[in-house]
């Protein structure tokens, strides 16, 4: 009898099928974690900052104007012929010459004025010395008294007339520098006010000159802020181009208008390059100013829901909290929540992050 030989099923153990089932399970429990790693995102790259504590206080925005602090229409103080006017945009330095008349007239008085104080200096000494001469004389009784007071009298005339033409040569002196238009301050030349070869005369206007280095902005603030505002206090501006600066409060002209309810404060902005005539805004505090916590505005994500921020922990892993967003100033957000100085929070790379993902700063470009 030929004994059937065993196939290779026939060599394998029979299990239960609930044996089976376990075996199954245990297999795929193992392979589970190393897929999990296989799948799981790699780090996120990002920057951060710290959370910091600043002193920050509500603020109002205001209109405000550009304007310089000298801004002068000249006009002229004698009267003649215009020979030369600076050109619109000329740069003039204080002391500088905006303007010439024709100053010939003016000349020949002058030198008529100095020819009449040579005269009477001349008749001064001259009689000066016969007081002294007769003087003498006197005292040993060869000339009379009455001729010595003749010469004294004689003396103190041409004493006055030489004061007389001394202030005679000074308006004439005066007369002939008024023929040029003198800059009172640096600027440039804006307007023209009147043209070569025209008459000119005594208050004519004769030119617009322009301080554009000494700038400041004009702001009308709310009476109610009043208490908040010093002079040397820095604030932002902005412009509509984007250009923003923080300048000190030069002045506060602490007069309100009844009917607007508003003073004028004048912000300081020698130095800077903002045209002259530009609108600006100015943001002013309304409130006393406290210390809060503050991150840089690109750290604090703004949905319908709410704001928050990504902080970092000591391990690189990145956790969304929930903060409520407060005042701005000068790149940084006030925000209050379960936050604390120092803590580390995502400024960039933000929108690609979830609770618990890990992430990797990005080193700064040498």
């Amino acid at each position: 009898m030929k004994t059937r030989p065993q196939s290779s099923e026939s060599k394998m153990p029979h299990f239960p099928i609930s044996l089976r089932s376990i075996l199954a399970s245990v297999l795929v429990l193992g392979l589970a974690p190393a897929a999990s790693a296989q799948n799981a995102p790699p780090p996120a790259i990002v920057r951060t900052a710290e959370i910091v504590e600043r002193n920050m206080a509500r603020t109002i925005t205001t209109p405000a104007s550009v304007v310089s602090r000298n801004d002068a229409r000249i006009a002229a103080e004698a009267t003649g012929r215009i020979t030369f006017i600076a050109e619109p945009g000329d740069r003039i330095e204080a002391g500088g010459i905006i303007a010439q008349m024709d100053n010939r007239q003016a000349s020949i008085l002058l030198e008529e004025a100095r020819a009449r104080l040579a005269r009477v200096t001349a008749n001064t000494n001259f009689q000066s010395s016969e007081v002294e001469r007769l003087t003498r004389l006197a005292a040993n009784g060869t000339v009379a008294t009455t001729r010595l007071r003749d010469v004294e009298l004689a003396r103190d005339i041409a004493v006055q007339d030489r004061r007389e033409a001394r202030s005679a040569v000074a308006r004439a002196e005066l007369a002939l520098e008024r023929t040029q238009i003198i800059a009172p301050f640096g600027g440039r030349m804006v307007e023209r006010l009147i043209q070569v070869g025209e008459l000119s005369a005594p208050g004519r206007e004769i030119a617009r000159l322009v301080d554009t280095d000494r700038k400041e902005a004009i702001a009308q603030a709310p009476v109610a802020i009043a208490p908040f505002l010093a002079i040397g206090q820095d604030v932002m501006l902005s412009t509509s181009a984007g250009e923003t600066m923080r300048a000190p409060i030069r002045a506060i002209i602490p007069v309100g208008d009844a009917i607007s309810r508003t003073f004028e404060v004048r912000v300081d902005l020698a130095g800077s390059n903002w045209v002259i005539g530009s609108a600006a805004r100015v943001s002013f505090p309304a409130e006393m100013s406290r210390s809060q916590f503050a991150a840089p505005y690109d750290s604090v994500i703004l949905r319908a829901n709410g704001a928050s921020v990504f902080t970092v922990d000591a391990d690189n892993i990145a956790h969304q909290v929930a903060v409520t967003a407060g005042v701005r100033d000068n790149g940084y957000i006030a925000i209050s929540g379960d936050i604390e100085a120092g803590q580390r929070v995502v400024t960039s790379g933000a929108e690609t992050l979830s609770e618990g993902r890990p992430v990797q700063e990005l080193e700064e470009e040498s």
